[in-house]
């Protein structure tokens, strides 16, 4: 989709759609609404209150056009008090006119700018408006049709404009608005990687054809792959991660990819760890029918890390970045390891295996062990870890266990800036005597209650004082059961934009 910047009266865009934002608690619902209104001699006014619009959060009203402005229909959509105003309803904003705007036909439409505060025009805060707007249109246009075998009707919306007053915009280069346009197309279309992948059925997607996709990725965008094969993971002694993967025909791999900046500015050195389990029916510990319905989400993680690689590559931060995938298929067989079996790691840690549907812990744990392996200053893994972490915090917010306060304070900054949805969680030490085993190091299960900080607890036993270290469980919000905003219904791509703008904070700084 082309996207630029329009600057003109917005009576005179020449648009299909027109998508103007308003807060619930601002006189004449602002004044662009105001202006419009004029031009269309009440009308638009009118049109609110019969159909009761108090501009609440994210509600909406079409409004067919008939004469006084350029544009076929308006879109006015609610942003709620105008103190909750920032990127993210920005965003969202942007994905809602796109997805009206292919239900309609409409070939093109403009997005209003809203300045967060009357007269605030700081360069950053207007930049990351910009950036959102871009993000959510493309986001907002997002189909997975790839299986669908009748004709399907083609994307129409072929232009969004962001559309703004030049005067609040005053100091801020063309040149800025034009590259913050540009970074959120690139990150959208990363997040649309993830979302494919997740959506992709998992007869197609096994571990392998993971890892060969995350090969075009690479490709594509010039980052370093390598992919470790069985055999390579025996020599380095992956038996958790081999383990949950013996019971399927579908052999695991490691998916490593890497990259490095042409010049650095930064010693950081990166880890993005992901959970790739293609299809999850619990092993041995099998999960009920209903239970393995969305199982093959069960990568979204590690999809999450492929797209934050693609936006890395596109941001070029000036620090090296890996991104490690665990990827395999938990599947029950003759193969299959059991309840009680004794499985020792690339760590060296024993683990005594309660429970062959908490498996994802185990190829993580092989996964952090290799991470430490590049000898990085930061890890953060993404996996949709635990049913406990939706019960805690429901299915659109991710929960986050962070073991060092200042990199808590960085992932709070990113994902902040990202619009996703975390919540953080204890590492509570309390309850980490539920996983002592009589038999082994450690078991790879707790009590029911606190099932996702003893989850975490597992995965910390597996990486090393003085390397700061993130569990992010993101096993609610990579799914949703319906479209709203710029969020589709199936895969969300969700932690794609936390992890890219985690790395961009952390690469500004000049030493680890």
């Amino acid at each position: 989709m082309k996207l630029s910047l329009y600057t003109d009266d917005l009576r005179e865009a020449p648009v299909d759609l027109l998508a103007v934002g308003v807060f619930s608690d601002e006189p004449d619902r602002g004044l662009t609404f105001a202006h419009l209104n004029r031009g269309l001699d009440g009308a638009l006014e009118s049109a609110c209150r019969e159909e009761d619009f108090k501009g609440r959060p994210g509600q909406t009203l079409v409004f067919n056009v008939g004469g006084g402005l350029l544009a076929k229909r308006v879109l006015v959509y609610g942003y709620g008090p105008r103190a909750g105003y920032g990127p993210e309803a920005a965003r969202r904003l942007a994905g809602e006119a796109a997805r009206v705007a292919l239900k309609v036909g409409a070939a093109s439409m403009a997005l209003q700018l809203t300045i967060p505060e009357q007269g605030d025009g700081e360069p950053q805060s207007v930049l990351a408006l910009v950036q959102a707007l871009a993000e959510g249109a493309e986001l907002g246009t997002y189909r997975y049709v790839e299986y669908r075998t009748k004709e399907q009707r083609p994307t129409a919306l072929k232009e969004a404009k962001v559309a703004f007053v030049a005067e609040d915009v005053q100091g801020i280069r063309g040149a800025q608005l034009r590259a913050a346009l540009q970074k959120g197309q690139a990150m959208a279309d990363a997040v649309a990687v993830a979302r494919d992948l997740v959506n992709c059925p998992p007869n197609v997607l096994t571990p392998i054809e993971l890892s060969e996709r995350a090969k075009k990725v690479a490709k594509a965008h010039e980052l370093a792959i390598k992919v470790l094969t069985v055999r390579d993971m025996e020599r380095q002694n992956m038996n958790l991660h081999l383990g949950v993967g013996k019971g399927s025909r579908n052999e695991p791999r490691l998916v490593h990819m890497t990259y490095t900046p042409d010049k650095k500015t930064s010693d950081r050195v990166i880890c993005l760890v992901g959970k790739g389990l293609t299809f999850d029916a619990g092993g041995l510990s099998l999960k009920p029918a209903d239970g393995m319905m969305e199982m093959k989400i069960d990568m979204g993680g590690a999809a999450a890390v492929i797209g934050a690689m693609q936006a890395v590559a596109n941001l070029k931060p000036g620090c090296v970045v890996h991104g490690i995938i665990g990827a395999a298929e938990n599947m029950p067989d003759g193969n299959a390891i059991r309840p009680g079996d004794i499985i020792t790691g690339k760590k060296g840690i024993s683990v005594e295996i309660l429970n062959t549907d908490a498996e994802g812990r185990l190829v993580l744990a092989d996964a952090l062990a290799y991470a430490q392996d590049q000898r990085p200053t930061d890890i953060v893994d993404l996996a949709t870890l635990t049913g406990a972490c939706m019960v805690a915090l429901g299915k659109l917010t991710a929960g986050a266990f962070v073991r060092e306060e200042d990199l808590a304070e960085d992932l709070a900054a990113a994902w902040k800036e990202s619009g996703e949805a975390f919540w953080r969680m204890p590492l509570d030490g309390a309850l980490r005597d539920q996983l002592d085993s009589d038999v082994a190091d450690i078991k790879n299960l707790g009590e029911r209650w606190g099932g996702a900080i003893t989850a975490a607890l597992f995965l910390q036993a597996f990486v090393d004082e003085g390397v700061r270290w993130a569990h992010l469980d993101v096993a609610g919000p990579v799914f949703s059961g319906k479209a709203a905003g710029h969020t589709p219904k199936g895969a969300t791509g969700f932690g794609v934009r936390t992890l890219a703008a985690l790395v961009e904070r952390l690469a500004a700084r000049t030493e680890a």
